[in-house]
């Protein structure tokens, strides 16, 4: 396996000629496009209804699940990043650090498949494609490997199904969405819930 990994990361990553254009790019895709994931929960909290504020509420929940998941493997088992290893060509400063799963796809798919399991199937296929370029862009500048962004996937879409299944239980996310709800009302008297 981690042979097929080495191999595809080394089909994948950006070849020490290649153009600046593209890097530049994948530097882009893979530094702020994740910041699409709290701008639209944001817009959604604002300027959405009471169900898109279930949505940002089941989100944010996966993506924190996601992330703690990922600390709780990174405990468990290190894998390092491809230039740790001198592996291929690296293009995005980077700390070293354990590789897998990555936190940029963990939270990006997490952020997709919630959107998807709360029905906002176009809004959930950009994030997921949005997702799938950070994934590319991360691997082309040689920061992760191919599988970081497979075990990322993975990670984001347990995350979600089990926020999804769990949070339901007993009401809970009702109760959880007045009481937030609550807050940001009076800290904002001028909005009002839909």
């Amino acid at each position: 396996m981690e042979e097929l990994n080495r191999s595809l990361f080394l089909a994948i990553n950006a070849s020490a000629d290649a153009s600046m254009l593209m890097r530049e790019l994948a530097v882009f895709l893979a530094q702020w496009v994740v910041l699409s994931v709290p701008l639209l929960l944001l817009l959604f909290w604002v300027f959405g209804e009471r169900r898109q504020r279930m949505v940002v509420l089941l989100a944010t929940l996966s993506i924190i699940l996601a992330l703690a998941s990922n600390l709780l493997i990174r405990g468990l088992w290190f894998h390092p990043r491809p230039f740790m290893l001198e592996l291929g060509q690296n293009f995005l400063a980077h700390a070293p650090g354990a590789s897998f799963p990555s936190d940029h796809a963990s939270g990006m798919f997490a952020m997709g498949f919630a959107l998807l399991l709360a029905s906002l199937r176009k809004t959930a296929l950009v994030m997921l494609a949005l997702a799938l370029l950070v994934s590319w862009a991360r691997v082309y500048l040689g920061v992760h490997f191919p599988f970081d962004i497979l075990g990322g996937c993975l990670v984001g879409l347990g995350s979600a199904w089990l926020v999804r299944r769990g949070i339901a239980w007993h009401q809970l996310d009702e109760r959880l969405l007045a009481l937030l709800e609550g807050v940001y009302l009076r800290l904002l008297p001028g909005r009002h819930g839909s």
